[in-house]
C-alpha cells in the first residue's frame, strides 16, 4: 500500500485534527514499515478516518433509498444497523491491518530465510562484503519479504550514505521477523568483533535448515489430518446418508428431501470452502 493522491488529501484535510492529540508516531510509523504501508501515520489513519466517513454516507444513503422504495419497519430498522455495521467494519478493517500484514510478512520472511541464508552464505565464502550481498539479495525475487528488507538495507548504504552498521540497525527495527531480527543482529556482532562471517553463517544455514525441516514434516502430517478429515465428512459420509434416504423411501413409502436440498446447496459449499481455506493456508506454510 502506497501513498496516493487521494490518501494525501486525506492528510491535508485532517491535518490540524491529528494536532491537537499528543500522539507518539514512532511507534506507529515503525508497525507501518513493518507491514511494507508506505505512508506516515498521520496520512495512513487520516485515509482510514476519510473511509468510514465515506462507507457511512454510502450505507445510510442506500439504505434510505431502499426504504423510499419498500417503506417498511424492516428496512427502517435496516437504516440503523447497516448504517453502523459498514463504518464499524471498515475502521476495524484498516485498524487492524497494519499489524496482520506485518505478520504476515514475518512469516514469509521466515519461510525463505533458510534459503535466503544458504544464498548469503555462498557469496560470503567468495570474499564479498555484506553491503554488495544484500545488494544482490535485493534483486532476487525468489526470496520474497527478504528481497524488500535487503532493498531497503540497500537504500540506506547506497543512496542515504549510511554505514553498514547503522544500516543494519536500522533493519532490526523495522523488521516484522523475530528470526531476521536475530540473524541479522548476530551478524551485526560478528561485523564489530572484527570477526568473519562466514562461519557465523555456516552456523545460521544448519539452524535454519534444520529448523525448517521440522516445521516442513509438522505441516505434512497437519495436512494428512485434514485430508483424512475431508474424505470422511465432506465425501464418505453424504455417499452414506444419500443410500440411507433412499433405503428409506423406498421402504417407508417417501420422505421428505428437504435436508438433502439443504445439505448440497449450502452445508457441502461450505465445508468444501473450509477445508480448502484450512488445506491451502497449510500448504502455503510447507512451502
Amino acid at each position: 500500500m502506497k501513498s496516493t493522491t487521494y490518501t494525501r488529501f486525506c492528510r491535508r484535510l485532517f491535518s490540524n485534527l491529528f494536532e491537537r492529540f499528543d500522539i507518539s508516531e514512532t511507534n506507529k510509523n515503525r508497525l507501518l514499515e513493518k507491514a511494507d504501508i508506505c505512508m506516515v501515520y498521520k496520512e495512513y489513519y487520516s485515509m482510514v478516518l476519510m473511509n468510514i466517513i465515506i462507507g457511512f454516507i454510502a450505507a445510510f444513503v442506500s439504505t434510505i433509498v431502499f426504504y423510499l422504495i419498500i417503506p417498511h419497519d424492516i428496512t427502517a430498522l435496516f437504516i440503523l444497523i447497516i448504517s453502523s455495521l459498514v463504518p464499524v467494519g471498515i475502521g476495524m478493517y484498516y485498524l487492524t491491518l497494519p499489524m496482520s500484514k506485518a505478520k504476515s510478512r514475518g512469516k514469509k520472511i521466515d519461510r525463505y530465510l533458510p534459503y535466503a541464508t544458504n544464498f548469503i552464505n555462498t557469496m560470503s565464502v567468495a570474499g564479498i562484503s555484506p553491503a554488495e550481498i544484500f545488494e544482490a539479495l535485493s534483486t532476487v525475487k525468489l526470496y520474497g519479504e527478504i528481497q524488500k528488507e535487503a532493498q531497503k538495507i540497500t537504500m540506506e548504504i547506497n543512496m542515504m550514505g549510511i554505514d553498514n552498521v547503522t544500516a543494519l540497525k536500522n533493519a532490526i527495527r523495522i523488521s516484522p521477523s523475530d528470526k531476521f531480527k536475530d540473524f541479522i543482529q548476530g551478524m551485526l556482532g560478528v561485523i564489530q568483533s572484527g570477526s568473519e562471517l562466514s562461519p557465523y553463517f555456516e552456523r545460521c544455514v544448519e539452524k535454519y535448515m534444520e529448523s525448517d525441516l521440522v516445521e516442513r514434516k509438522r505441516n505434512l502430517e497437519s495436512l494428512a489430518v485434514m485430508a483424512e478429515a475431508f474424505v470422511v465428512t465432506v465425501i464418505a459420509f453424504p455417499l452414506f446418508l444419500v443410500i440411507i434416504f433412499s433405503i428409506m423411501g423406498l421402504t417407508s413409502g417417501g420422505i421428505d428431501f428437504f435436508f438433502m436440498w439443504i445439505l448440497a446447496l449450502f452445508i457441502l459449499p461450505l465445508a468444501y470452502a473450509g477445508f480448502y481455506v484450512m488445506m491451502s493456508s497449510g500448504m502455503g506454510q510447507s512451502v
